[in-house]
């Protein structure tokens, strides 16, 4: 260690106190001090932002009866049926689900609606395309039975042969 005399100790004494003071003065500057209007807001705006939740509010208490009957018609819907009006009211449901969205694309809040839109839309035509799966599925098992009783016919003639 090197011994260092009085008056080199008291320079860096002084050296580091004046460093911490510096390191202090700036993070309180950094901390406390008001950059500006930008965390200001005025009432006017914070009136309008309350205003807008309201509104979104009451909409989404107005499109939930909406969305629910979509749900509904969604899950009773059968394919079978050959209605396609059945098809319309759905597809005109969602539609309606989605334009909500369309009034105001720039609010984060109204996406909800969109990927309301766009479940109902998925769930909707898997629905479909799920019940003509089974259609094809039953009629590749008739078409089974249907060769597995002529291979048997076919292989009782030929043993009668």
């Amino acid at each position: 260690m090197i011994k260092l005399s009085t008056k080199e100790r008291r320079e860096q004494f002084l050296f580091l106190v004046a460093v911490f003071l510096l390191t202090t003065a700036v993070l309180c500057f950094g901390i406390f001090y008001d950059f500006g209007p930008s965390r200001q807001i005025s009432k006017q705006e914070l009136a309008s932002r309350l205003k807008q939740n309201t509104e979104y509010e009451e909409l989404v208490k107005e499109v939930m009866p909406a969305i629910d009957t979509t749900y509904k018609q969604i899950v009773h819907f059968d394919p079978k049926v050959q209605a396609v009006f059945l098809q319309a009211d759905i597809t005109t449901s969602i539609d309606a689900i989605r334009s909500h969205y369309d009034r105001r694309a720039s609010d984060q809040r109204y996406k909800t609606f969109l990927h309301a839109a766009q479940f109902y839309n998925r769930l909707f035509f898997d629905k479909v395309e799920l019940k003509q799966n089974y259609n094809d599925i039953d009629t590749y098992n008739r078409n089974l039975e249907d060769c597995i009783m002529t291979r048997r016919q076919l292989q009782q003639s030929l043993i009668s042969r």
